[in-house]
């Protein structure tokens, strides 16, 4: 599926193109690392949520790569973002760039007591994040998908700058109820295709294997395989021979 960039003529079109070639997203990223390195910047639980508070400069770029959502203004250039369980411990644990605290003032908690906590909070964590990493990896933006129905939907660039492509949703090979009980009769996929199909999005099932090895430290993330499938409508009114 080709991007469809964001524009009201096919100018503004290819500017909007033009514009994410030249700032790509490993770019963006590379550069929020980096200033949140350099920040020692940390955030505490609140929650199903992680807080954080930002300067200017960490406001733009968290909001040019697509991490979280401000939520009020503290003070004059003092900005508190709040982050997704998946978002949060991306910037931790994958990215190395943000400490996470137990509160708001209380020191920072290891990968492991992070990931307990995130289990505590959200039973399938595990395969949330494996799915949220494997995308952010590949330089895709991933949000949240709930008004479509899904665990996330993506982006090829900034959702300013372009169309999402796909809705995404996570399943397992583990029997796993819970996840795997959303497309157990065919009925389900009928709707959750044709309801992504009418806003131009393809389904894309991402099952986490998690290959026999538990889910009890952040470790085990290495061991958890990702098999990707993309899922259409089939329209017959597509296939129809024209001369007919």
């Amino acid at each position: 599926m080709a991007p469809r960039w964001k524009g009201k003529d096919t100018k503004s079109k290819k500017d909007a193109e033009a514009e994410a070639l030249k700032e790509p997203m490993s770019k963006i990223i590379s550069q929020l690392q980096s200033s949140l390195v350099q920040s020692n910047a940390s955030g505490f639980l609140s929650d199903n949520c992680v807080h954080l508070a930002v300067q200017a400069e960490q406001l733009d770029l968290l909001d040019k790569a697509c991490f979280g959502r401000p939520v009020r203004n503290v003070e004059k250039d003092t900005y508190w973002f709040q982050l997704t369980l998946e978002e949060a411990f991306y910037l931790c644990y994958s990215l190395k760039c943000l400490k996470i605290n137990g509160g708001a003032d209380t020191i920072p908690l290891n990968d492991e007591e992070l990931w307990c906590y995130f289990k505590s909070k959200k039973q399938a964590f595990p395969f949330f994040y494996k799915a949220y990493s494997h995308l952010r990896m590949k330089n895709w933006v991933v949000r949240s998908g709930a008004q479509y129905g899904v665990d996330f939907i993506v982006y090829r660039h900034h959702p300013a700058r372009v169309h999402s492509e796909y809705g995404v949703l996570v399943l397992s090979h583990d029997n796993d109820d819970d996840l795997n009980g959303r497309l157990r009769v065919w009925s389900d996929v009928h709707c959750t295709t044709r309801l992504l199909g009418s806003v131009a999005k393809t389904l894309l099932i991402l099952y986490v294997n998690k290959n026999g090895h538990s889910d009890e430290s952040p470790l085990c993330l290495e061991n958890h395989a990702i098999e990707e499938r993309t899922i259409s409508r089939w329209s017959p009114e597509q296939c129809r021979e024209r001369s007919m």
